[in-house]
């Protein structure tokens, strides 16, 4: 217990002026009488109120002492540190990243008791209390703010959950700093395994680490990535002891679904080690698996496996029919993915039946367009007119030349994005009519890029030669290439990371002739939205999971054909070491472990004041009592 005011206690010593008053003898005028048989009851007042005699047993100077604590205690102002809140306004980080889902050897997770944690603190809520509950996961979110309404409060915490991903603290440091604005003596809590990264800024007003976690034992695979080589492909593994005991542990492979091999590793305390395969050719899907063998446990086996795939995304081959072009051909051998194959006008035909299979792209390099619908998707430059004996309908006409080729007008669209057209430079462009095409650049006179679907073919077309612009020479050449090769090779998913981490964004490109988009995630469930007429990439965020993630596409006859796959892993060292700490480093403080948690001040002064009136109420029950129930005269 505590007092905010201790200099009034120095107003106890008025009891001794009370205390003095009791041992004082009245002075009375003196009387003689013929007897004192009927002035018993003075004598004996008498004697009690001789000056400076024993003090004897009172109950009014007990009750009177008893007031003047009670008052002399309540402008002290006692107050009590208890859990809870105490009166104002805190603030709750609530950690939701993947380290929250250890278990410590007890069966559930440290989410759990962190939800315990912010459960009671909702419970010590008073009147004047307000509580904003923070969940920090991968993107913080406000479950509820500044409430007292217990129900409320309870109710968004009960929907908090850890994700399998780390949680973002820079922003949700900066989201706290905004809630507790205007507030007078705030608060905040965090309740966290410590997992917190380095560098983390200050927190304005009291600052309480409430920790969760007792062990720190775990094994991980820290890193894995395979790549082609001359028979197969080689495959890297890197395991790792995070702990803080050395540990022995079993390493298996599994290549589609079969059990290549197993090694045992020894790994030291914080230790490592990589081992690598050769994988013969063919393999598809490789999983790695770890698995402790000296019965020491491991407490977050979200980390204990990861997955590769080898060949699940085939390369697009893209045909270039032209008299040669250094520009693309440059471009496309380094774009990963795409295989080029090159033919002249003449040869195309040949070498399209010879390929078995029709190309994923088609370029058109300064050669006229075949007669009747394309093969496939196609890229064209330097448009010709088809032959003047075609029987279809062309897909566009060559009417003149443009000779003034500054871009005045450029739409915004996702193909065009980190693109100066502005600066580009061309000698002339061919002017052209072409009906089914949005134009997405274009100079006073006509179009110079157009895009669109033509009979479930998607097509692009720049209106003039690579070879009379300067656009290959601009940085804006492999970005827009790029834009419009990912646009035109729809059907298959686009991943920015060979290792994706859980709660990553991922492309899907559909061709215009799917209707939807099914993919299959590694627990079963399937996830399906409806592409069709879909120009633009579809965006996949529900990766929450580890594991394979399997596309496909549907067509208007309800046929089903593959899209490709990908797969999640999760790699974070941070998030692996599960050791709880004991201290936070907030910018140049040090913040220690509060086991008790965030708590508050109780004053007592309201409870000793009312006790000092119910004290008052009895001395002058007892005082006037003995007066109503003594008579003025007694008659015989």
């Amino acid at each position: 217990m505590s007092l905010f005011a201790p200099a009034a206690l120095a107003l106890g010593l008025l009891a001794l002026p009370i205390v003095l008053l009791y041992m004082l003898r009245l002075r009375r005028r003196e009387q003689t009488v013929s007897s004192t048989y009927l002035w018993r009851t003075l004598v004996q007042d008498r004697a009690a109120n001789a000056p400076w005699q024993r003090l004897r047993r009172n109950l009014l100077l007990l009750l009177q002492l008893l007031i003047l604590a009670a008052l002399v205690l309540a402008l002290a102002r006692p107050a009590l540190r208890l859990p809870g809140l105490g009166g104002g306004s805190v603030i709750v980080l609530l950690d939701a990243s993947a380290s929250m889902l250890a278990t410590d050897g007890d069966g559930g997770a440290r989410f759990d008791d962190a939800r315990a944690a912010a459960d009671r603190l909702i419970g010590g809520l008073s009147g004047d209390d307000r509580l904003t509950l923070i969940r920090v996961g991968r993107t913080p979110a406000v479950l509820a703010a500044a409430s007292a309404d217990r129900a409320a409060l309870r109710r968004a915490l009960a929907t908090a959950a850890p994700e399998n991903a780390a949680a973002d603290w820079p922003a949700a440091f900066a989201l706290a700093a905004g809630s507790i604005q205007g507030l007078s003596d705030p608060r905040i809590a965090i309740i966290s395994d410590g997992g917190l990264p380095e560098g983390l800024p200050p927190l304005p007003g009291e600052v309480s680490f409430v920790p969760v976690g007792r062990a720190g034992d775990n094994l991980t695979i820290a890193a894995q990535a395979a790549r082609p080589a001359a028979n197969g492909a080689d495959l890297l593994v890197v395991v790792e002891n995070p702990g803080p005991a050395a540990r022995s542990a079993l390493l298996s492979l599994t290549v589609d679904g079969a059990l290549t091999d197993s090694r045992r590793v020894e790994l030291a305390a914080g230790g490592q080690s990589a081992q690598s395969w050769t994988l013969p050719a063919g393999a598809g899907v490789v999983e790695a698996r770890l698995e402790p063998r000296d019965g020491a446990p491991d407490y977050l086996p979200l980390d204990d496996r990861a997955w590769s795939l080898l060949g699940a995304d085939d390369e697009r081959r893209v045909l270039l029919i032209g008299e040669g072009n250094l520009f693309l051909e440059r471009f496309f051998a380094v774009l990963p993915g795409y295989e080029l194959f090159r033919a002249a006008p003449e040869e195309a035909e040949q070498v399209a039946a010879e390929a078995g299979e029709p190309f994923d792209l088609t370029i058109y390099d300064g050669v006229p367009l075949p007669d009747g619908p394309l093969p496939g998707n196609a890229l064209i430059f330097n448009p010709q007119n088809p032959p003047a004996d075609g029987d279809g309908e062309p897909l566009l006409t060559v009417t003149g030349v443009l000779s003034d080729t500054t871009a005045v007008r450029v739409a915004a669209d996702p193909l065009l994005e980190n693109v100066d057209w502005r600066a580009l430079s061309l000698a002339e462009a061919q002017r052209v009519d072409a009906p089914a095409l949005t134009p997405l650049v274009e100079a006073e006179a006509g179009p110079l890029l157009l895009t669109g679907e033509v009979d479930g073919r998607r097509v692009a077309v720049f209106t003039f030669d690579l070879r009379a612009s300067d656009l290959p020479l601009q940085i804006a050449f492999p970005v827009i290439m790029a834009n419009i090769t990912a646009w035109l090779s729809p059907g298959r998913v686009i991943a920015a990371d060979d290792n994706l981490q859980p709660g990553a964004t991922v492309s899907l490109l559909p061709d215009g002739r799917a209707t939807r988009a099914v993919v299959t995630l590694p627990d079963g469930s399937v996830w399906e939205q409806d592409v069709a007429g879909a120009t633009a990439p579809l965006l996949f965020d529900q990766t929450q999971q580890t594991g394979i993630y399997r596309l496909a596409f549907l067509d208007d006859a309800g046929q089903s054909r593959p899209g490709g796959a990908f797969a999640v892993n999760f790699f974070d060292a941070t998030e692996s070491r599960i050791q709880p700490a004991t201290s936070l480093r907030l910018g140049q403080a040090e913040v220690a472990a509060d086991d008790a948690g965030l708590a508050g001040w109780r004053e007592l002064w309201p409870w000793l004041l009312a006790g000092g009136l119910v004290v008052l109420l009895i001395e002058w029950w007892m005082t006037y009592r003995r007066a109503l129930r003594r008579p003025l005269f007694r008659t015989r």
